[in-house]
């Protein structure tokens, strides 16, 4: 095996589109651009070609020399694959394999192909995946974090390339997966500031106008997430009986253009007895008339039947998963409040809840969390002002102390 040479390019393209490589003026710099090394193997006894491997994406020209030789050595004994594919070769096989297979939801592969096609293929996808080193995934995190890119989307990005690196461990293309261990900028959880009751009663006063009305006052009464509320069907709702509740199985989802019912995003979460109020079983009778007139009304004009779906269009049809969102918008704005999401009004439930001195671990339940330590990080701080509260609320029940008591005038010279 001959060792051919190391050079420099990137990946800029001109005004036509064409790649400069090692033609880039910028490479007069000594920050823009990888590394790459060509070495000659011998023939192909198959094709009797010669062969040359080629591997890129090295940070420095010494890591470059570094992966050559060793290159090399893997040569001389014999344990060099001729055949591995790059990056992007690899993770089209993977996300494909994973569509056929059905072990990921369409939402989760979705998400890896996004943040593989934004995140990780632009960098790292020319490399073969036997030259990929720890130090270039290091890097690549290093330049994203510099470049202002999000924490959370800096953690996906991560979580999909170490998982396809993973698959290609098990498939033995690579020994040793090098995104594992790897230090990733910390997360930062954003503080939950919900609604205070009185806001919440406005709010509901509001929503109550609306045709929806109803889907906004069970979001606040059971902190059910926006999927699950439009997804909920009446065959999993219970209004009569000692222990009005109702079950959540699934959830409706967008997925591209189009909306698909998954199961819940946690197990914990899936299957969950959610208990009813007698204001949310009101309000849940209430709706269910006015959607009987309404789908009397569209089987008149010919719509047809309609879904099992406790809350949905005006003429039968599912929810869109936005369409909650866009009229909580307009009513919060009609309502005068401080702007808050859609999904604020689980954290609004949560809120309410501890502030009514129930347990995490029951609200956590409730919220179908994975875990109830994701509860505690979530709403640590509402459990402070809620205990501060008390112990304050009890301290006022003590005398003043003579020894804290503030003199009515302070004596000169102090």
């Amino acid at each position: 095996m001959a060792r051919d040479g190391i050079g420099r390019r990137c990946y800029c393209r001109d005004e036509l589109g064409t790649a400069l490589g090692s033609r880039c003026p910028k490479l007069s710099s000594s920050r823009h651009g990888v590394w790459e090394f060509r070495v000659s193997a011998g023939t192909d006894p198959a094709t009797g070609k010669r062969r040359t491997l080629k591997r890129t994406g090295y940070g420095t020209r010494k890591e470059a020399e570094d992966a050559r030789d060793e290159v090399v050595r893997k040569y001389k004994r014999g344990a060099l694959r001729f055949e591995v594919p790059t990056l992007t070769e690899h993770m089209g096989t993977w996300l494909a394999r994973a569509e056929r297979s059905g072990d990921l939801k369409a939402t989760t592969l979705r998400e890896y192909q996004r943040y593989a096609d934004d995140y990780v293929l632009p960098e790292l996808g020319p490399m073969k995946l036997d030259g990929i080193r720890r130090a270039h995934v290091a890097q690549w995190v290093d330049r994203m974090t510099t470049d202002g890119r999000g924490t959370v989307a800096i953690h996906r990005a991560h979580a999909t390339l170490r998982s396809a690196l993973a698959t290609a461990v098990q498939l033995d293309l690579i020994e040793t997966n090098p995104a594992a261990s790897v230090r990733l900028p910390k997360a930062t959880t954003r503080r939950v500031e919900p609604w205070e009751p009185d806001d919440a009663g406005v709010f509901l006063d509001v929503a109550a106008q609306h045709r929806l009305g109803a889907l906004f006052e069970l979001a606040v009464m059971t902190g059910m997430r926006r999927g699950e509320l439009v997804g909920l069907r009446w065959r999993d709702v219970r209004l009569d009986g000692a222990s009005p509740h109702l079950v959540v199985r699934s959830q409706l989802v967008r997925v591209g253009k189009a909306v698909h019912e998954q199961t819940i995003k946690t197990e914990a979460g899936q299957g969950r007895v959610v208990p009813l109020t007698d204001r949310a079983v009101g309000s849940l009778l209430a709706w269910q008339l006015a959607q009987a007139a309404y789908r009397e009304l569209a089987t008149s004009v010919g719509l047809g039947p309609t879904e099992d779906r406790v809350f949905t269009m005006s003429d039968g049809s599912d929810l869109r998963p936005e369409y909650p969102s866009r009229v909580f918008e307009s009513l919060v704005t009609q309502a005068g409040l401080r702007a808050q999401r859609f999904h604020d009004l689980r954290h609004l439930f949560a809120s309410l809840m501890l502030s009514a001195g129930e347990d995490m671990g029951v609200v956590s339940k409730i919220m179908g969390h994975s875990t109830a330590q994701i509860t505690r990080d979530l709403y640590a701080h509402l459990v402070g002002d809620r205990a501060r509260t008390a112990v304050e609320g009890g301290l006022a029940l003590l005398p003043p102390s003579a020894r804290t008591a503030v003199p009515a005038t302070v004596p000169a010279g102090h």
